[in-house]
């Protein structure tokens, strides 16, 4: 809807050099129209040639004429392994496990998706080797903005995200940036990448406003870095500037601002040397590894994405 906003996004995705992307959903406004995925693509090809993206399906990706399913499927490749892999998945990355749903069911409760879901997490949970969880979909459980939290979802999915100790939930829809937090779960919506921005709901439900903790109407994207068991995530503007950051986990010694040279002898003060964090390349075996950013809305970067770097050690 906003090319010139979007590509300003995704040209700051670009210089992060992530190594994968997570689509919170509607890259298109229409996804029966070939001509606003002419527009995406337009504005994405350098980006998504050079990175693999995961996208979760938005409502604007499968609305509007008949073959905006057939549009969706025809465009994007995602991995195998559920019962209907187009409308949701999981993969491992390191020592972390991504579910992506599809958030445009009805009846969430009694769904496949829901059992299918449940039996992820719980999996994930019982294999010593992943130390995270991370979910992508399109509708957020809790906003502030003008569509609000999606009620379903917190009453079919938000106790299996509590239930299983997820990290953090990240959704689109509302085309602003909020925080909320409920039980331990983390829940960020990101959808300033290139669509209209909404502003901050006059009057929202009480368990939206309970949530949420922080709120702006700007176009952004996220970055999050994972560090062991730390995860760091980075709210960015479009134009560089940040809006805040959120971590959790034990701090690794790479993550240190400062490593103090004990070694001099010479009856010189010790040396202060300003250490930047570990980068590693190829994913270690241990899931050291590094970053992944969201942005999301109509149009955006991923229409609702995130972006994920490894460490370079």
């Amino acid at each position: 809807s906003n090319p010139s906003s979007h590509r300003r996004v995704v040209e700051r995705v670009r210089a992060e050099v992530p190594d994968f992307l997570l689509g919170t959903g509607d890259m298109v406004n229409d996804g029966g129209k070939a001509r606003d995925w002419q527009q995406f693509f337009d504005i994405e090809a350098k980006l998504l040639t050079e990175n693999p993206f995961f996208p979760a399906v938005g409502n604007h990706d499968r609305q509007g004429r008949s073959r905006s399913a057939d549009n969706y499927r025809k465009y994007f490749a995602v991995p195998d392994g559920s019962p209907n892999p187009e409308r949701y998945y999981a993969f491992t990355y390191g020592n972390s496990r991504f579910v992506i749903l599809d958030s445009n069911a009805y009846s969430f409760a009694l769904t496949d998706q829901t059992a299918w879901l449940e039996t992820q997490l719980q999996a994930a949970r019982l294999d010593p080797r992943i130390e995270h969880l991370f979910v992508t979909m399109h509708h957020p459980p809790f906003s502030v903005s003008l569509h609000g939290g999606q009620r379903e979802l917190r009453e079919a999915w938000t106790p299996l995200f509590e239930k299983y100790r997820v990290d953090a939930v990240f959704s689109g829809h509302d085309h602003a940036y909020s925080r909320a937090e409920r039980a331990g779960v983390r829940y960020f919506v990101s959808g300033g990448g290139g669509a209209p921005l909404y502003p901050r709901k006059r009057k929202s439900s009480p368990i939206d406003i309970e949530a949420t903790q922080y709120f702006e109407r700007v176009n952004h994207y996220l970055r999050v870095h994972v560090f062991g068991t730390f995860v760091e995530v980075t709210a960015i503007r479009a134009d560089g500037t940040v809006i805040e950051t959120l971590s959790w986990g034990k701090v690794p010694r790479s993550k240190l601002p400062l490593a103090i040279d004990r070694r001099a002898g010479d009856g010189k003060p010790a040396t202060a040397v300003a250490r930047a964090p570990k980068i590693a390349g190829a994913l270690p075996a241990d899931g050291e590894f590094g970053w992944l950013g969201v942005f999301g809305g109509v149009l955006v970067l991923l229409a609702g994405g995130v972006l994920w770097s490894n460490l370079r050690s």
